[in-house]
């Protein structure tokens, strides 16, 4: 009779192949059908484990502490729905390509379809997301080493493989039968990494562009800048650094340009070669322009073409095969905008006028070298990106900009918070996507987390009143869905610090004794988007 493997003994198995790769984190949910694994891991000293009630969340938090480590985490679930709350997280991992590892437990295949509680069909739940999953039951032993190969080959793959596949989420799915708890018994295992070669690394030749220009997406902190900056000067090129790019706020230097979201479309430029590092921009305005130079694209990556439409696609550039001669001319014509729209500009923010686009100025201006900043998606990410410039901080940016949804984002924070407590954490965020996500404030009370949020409350989701149809629809209440709760009894609900600022002075002159207060700080700042709209157009009507 074949010998099969235990629940425990399967159980202890992944656990020491992780632990063989240095995977640590691991986000626990509760459930009965998981028992096995989370024994395990528990028992381990080795993980990191926390625990989790709400599955969307901590699938979420562990996108958090994947941002903030660049290594996998891995999140665990009972079966039945508990899986399908992981989706939105696990699609934000995929396109924003940051490795997470999704172990699941399943009932057995003898359940499915037979009105059994919490049994679903699991097994490729997740397929169009994630860059491979198994499903393991009934195993036995004469399988083990290809299940470790497996398991081995998915892991490589959610870290990526290099001039192939960018990182991404897995799913290990297990079908767990009854005794869940049952005997541990002497096997022989033992395992190695053996990791995935990968293909030549492609170099781009850089020898005939006469106006060139380089533009910087959203980069994970790893980004090489010295790289970067030294290509810019051996160019003579422009660098559009987008506020997520980890370029912009590293390096203070004449190369790196802010605020061409107010004149790209104005500016009469025709770039023979565009060099883009990261993803795609955030700004609607660079983006149209990149649609006229399709053919004259080239991204820079580690890793093959994913979810991206460049045509062109280089791994690295051979720095000693540049032969260009600088053109001056077209630099200066990009920097001469540049400086009059910085100038223009800074008179609104000199004068401490209250709108969007100078909160985001003022609180961003208080953070420090090594601070965290979490951007929120909607209004927040775009004026940061509009409104902040080129600075010497060397603040680390994240943010979830891979499916831009609003959902998750006080967890994702509280997880690169969880992963950073000695550093000093911000997220900005809008008032809806507070909202969206508050329970998730209930991790910040539970491990003790230093995180100031930051509410940028304009009462809903007011980056609708910016579509070009807004006259056309009725915006209040469908669209900008004004919430209209008290945000100081949510902070009294979870025992958390509450601060309301509502003028510049008072942000210049709080906010950062505030960031520098212990545990989770709830700092409100309300204001009113027909303001900022009206101050946003008189200065676009201006330049």
């Amino acid at each position: 009779m074949e010998q099969s493997i235990s629940n425990i003994n399967l159980s202890i198995i992944i656990s020491e192949i992780f632990k063989q790769n240095k995977i640590q984190n691991i986000c626990i949910c509760p459930g009965s059908r998981n028992t096995p694994l989370n024994n395990v891991f528990i028992k381990d000293i080795f993980f990191n484990c926390s625990t989790h009630i709400d599955e969307r969340s901590a699938a979420f938090f562990s996108l958090g502490i994947t941002k903030s480590s660049l290594k996998p985490t891995v999140i665990i679930t009972t079966s039945g729905t508990a899986v399908a709350n992981l989706m939105p997280a696990i699609i934000e991992s995929d396109l924003s390509t940051n490795p997470l590892i999704i172990l699941t437990a399943d009932r057995p295949k003898r359940l499915l379809n037979t009105g059994a509680n919490q049994a679903i069909n699991q097994k490729k739940i997740f397929n169009s997301f994630v860059r491979g999953a198994i499903h393991i039951e009934n195993m036995k032993l004469k399988s083990l080493k290809k299940i470790q190969s497996d398991i081995q080959n998915l892991i490589n793959k959610s870290i990526g493989i290099e001039n192939q596949l960018p990182p991404g989420p897995i799913h290990i799915n297990i079908g767990f039968d009854e005794p869940l708890l049952d005997k541990k018994e002497p096997i022989n295992f033992k395992h190695t990494i053996k990791k995935q070669n990968s293909t030549i690394n492609k170099k781009l030749i850089i020898q005939k562009y006469k106006k060139p220009l380089i533009i910087c997406g959203p980069l994970s902190t790893d980004i090489n800048s010295k790289q970067i900056i030294k290509l810019s000067k051996q160019l003579n090129s422009p660098i559009f650094a987008e506020s997520t790019s980890q370029m912009r706020y590293l390096k203070k230097h004449k190369h790196i340009f802010s605020y061409y979201d107010f004149y790209i479309n104005k500016l009469d430029i025709q770039p023979d070669c565009i060099i883009r590092f990261g993803k795609k921009p955030i700004s609607k305005k660079l983006n149209s322009f990149l649609e006229n130079f399709k053919n004259k694209i080239i991204l820079i990556s580690k890793y093959s073409n994913y979810n991206d439409d460049a045509k062109f696609i280089y791994h690295d550039i051979d720095e000693n095969k540049i032969n260009i001669k600088p053109n001056k001319a077209w630099f200066n014509k990009i920097y001469q905008a540049e400086l009059s729209t910085k100038k223009h500009i800074n008179k609104y923010i000199e004068k401490n006028i209250f709108f969007e686009g100078n909160i985001i100025f003022s609180c961003v201006s208080k953070l420090k070298n090594n601070d965290n900043l979490f951007i929120g998606n909607s209004l927040p990410i775009r004026n940061l990106n509009k409104y902040y410039p080129n600075t010497n901080q060397k603040i680390n940016i994240y943010c979830n900009r891979g499916a831009s949804g609003i959902d998750g984002i006080i967890s994702t924070a509280l997880g690169i918070s969880y992963q950073s407590k000695k550093q000093r954490n911000v997220l900005i965020i809008g008032d809806v996507s507070f909202f969206y996500d508050f329970s998730s404030l209930l991790l910040a009370k539970k491990y003790s987390l230093n995180l100031t949020i930051i509410i940028i409350n304009n009462n809903g989701g007011q980056i609708f009143s910016t579509l070009p149809y807004k006259n056309e629809i009725n915006l209040d209440p469908y669209w900008t869905t004004p919430v209209d709760l008290d945000i100081n009894n949510i902070t009294k609900l979870y025992s958390m610090n509450y601060y309301r600022l509502q003028t510049i002075k008072n942000i210049n002159n709080k906010l950062d004794n505030i960031i520098n207060k212990p545990g989770a700080n709830i700092v409100e700042i309300p204001c009113n988007f027909s303001k900022t709209s009206k101050v946003e157009k008189e200065i676009k009507s201006k330049l």
